[in-house]
């Protein structure tokens, strides 16, 4: 009779919490400087404080939220100087795992990638910029899952949990839906994978990278000064 039973999920709400907080702050989902109660956290999750807490803490620890109060947190803001060292950071792993991918990525991957891509485009096209960037981050991890290679991937998760909410700063600038309207960088990174070619894939990824980096740095700067500081 044992054997009928079905595995029951081990994973503890904490950490789907966390899990769900980490992709909030990948997605764009909180703004900078934007301040949320624990109690609206938790009511919007379905949970009790208490686990939402406990994954506060730990994204606090990593450096991806701040709690002005016990009671508050919100994402840190960034000075253009910091933006800088995340990409210089970003383009250094980013584009390593890029080129492990040129070596191990699967012929089914990498028509995976095209997926993706299309799904990009397809966001582009009804002005859906919600998809386009769930569709562009789930790009990026393909590429970055396909060099098999685990650790470095999480640091490079870590480096999106700072970057990520700035994703949202970014589509209200038209420049930078242009950036991504125009992403043809992805086909490159595509191409070098077939090619078999890494150092084509790291380029092409690390130019990625750059152009919305000085998008950010254009035409975002001065309305990060202009957000709440305190």
């Amino acid at each position: 009779m044992l054997s009928k039973l079905e595995p029951v999920d081990t994973t503890t709400l904490h950490a789907r919490v966390y899990q769900q907080l980490r992709k909030a702050l990948m997605s764009g989902m909180l703004k900078p400087g934007e301040a949320v109660t624990l109690r609206g956290v938790s009511a919007a999750l379905g949970t009790s404080v208490m686990p939402v807490r406990e994954a506060v803490r730990r994204l606090v620890a990593e450096r991806a939220l701040e709690m002005p109060t016990g009671r508050s947190l919100r994402v840190p803001l960034m000075s253009v100087a910091k933006y800088e060292e995340l990409t210089g950071l970003r383009v250094m792993l980013e584009g390593e795992a890029a080129a492990l991918a040129a070596a191990h990525a699967t012929p089914a991957e990498i028509d995976e990638l095209a997926e993706l891509d299309k799904r990009v485009a397809r966001g582009v096209r009804a002005r859906d910029y919600s998809a386009m960037l769930a569709a562009n981050e789930e790009f990026h991890f393909a590429v970055y899952a396909a060099g098999r290679n685990d650790l470095l991937t999480s640091m490079i998760e870590n480096l999106w949990l700072q970057g990520g909410p700035y994703l949202g700063l970014l589509l209200d600038d038209p420049a930078a839906r242009k950036h991504y309207t125009d992403h043809s960088r992805h086909q490159e990174v595509i191409d070098a994978l077939r090619r078999r070619d890494r150092r084509g894939a790291r380029a092409a990824l690390a130019a990625d990278i750059r152009e919305a980096a000085r998008l950010f740095k254009g035409h975002i700067a001065g309305r990060l000064a202009s957000l709440p500081q305190g």
